[in-house]
């Protein structure tokens, strides 16, 4: 019984001293140092530089700090979003600006907005999706907010309708930001015009959509959702 005891013990200091060798060998071994990154998507070239960076230093992949990588690449003003990988001994693989436009912006060429309001390079693959087009925008520099305040208020009332109201947020064909005190929304159905202001503008939408499936609704005019509790139809 003693030996069985003994031949336990000495199995499981085994077990462990392989272990910590093991750890200690994939952490201090130089068959692990990251020494190359493979980099996808539309502007991974950017990242060549920072990878580059960190490589020189040698660090043990394991020991690599992800978290700061990724950090490092979302500073980058034209990097929307990184997915980082590992591979094995020595490699990680990097997935850069998967954009996820709110709506389209129509000024002197096409663009995206994005959920923090930046104007994003048009993506051909949009095409297939049911994206509001805003008009009206003075656009400057890609990656940047529009100048006009409202721009935020709009995309977030529209990311708020998009989970709620998804079937409002697919009918919404523009919204005209051309006046400097209202928004004037046109939807792919009817030929009304809606105008809003940017504050609280998912709520707006919300009236928009009742005036949308009201059963007195008439094609033309203009409806004005701006005021609390009503609705006013001008002809």
């Amino acid at each position: 019984m003693l030996l069985s005891v003994r031949g336990k013990y000495w199995g499981i200091l085994l077990a462990t001293l392989i272990l910590a060798g093991g750890l200690v060998f994939v952490q201090l071994s130089p068959f692990f140092t990251f020494r190359e990154a493979e980099l996808r998507g539309p502007r991974a070239q950017n990242l060549s530089d920072v990878t580059n960076q960190w490589m020189r230093g040698g660090v043990n992949i394991f020991r690599l700090d992800r978290s700061s990588l990724v950090r490092t690449m979302l500073a980058r003003q034209d990097i929307a979003s990184v997915s980082l990988t590992m591979a094995f001994p020595g490699a990680i693989r990097a997935e850069v600006n998967h954009y996820a436009p709110v709506a389209l912006v129509l000024a002197d060429s096409l663009y995206g907005l994005d959920c923090h309001s930046r104007l994003i390079p048009y993506d051909s693959a949009w095409e297939a999706l049911d994206l509001p087009v805003i008009t009206g925008l003075v656009c400057r520099r890609l990656f940047t907010v529009p100048d006009d305040l409202r721009t935020a208020d709009v995309v977030e009332g529209l990311m708020q309708t998009r989970q709620e109201m998804p079937e409002l947020y697919r009918q919404i064909a523009e919204i005209d930001f051309s006046d400097s005190l209202c928004v004037s929304i046109y939807l792919t159905t009817g030929a009304e015009r809606f105008t809003a202001v940017s504050a609280d503008f998912a709520s707006q939408l919300a009236k928009l959509d009742a005036v949308r499936n009201s059963v007195s609704r008439s094609d033309g005019g203009c409806y004005d959702l701006q005021y609390d509790g009503v609705v006013i139809r001008e002809r």
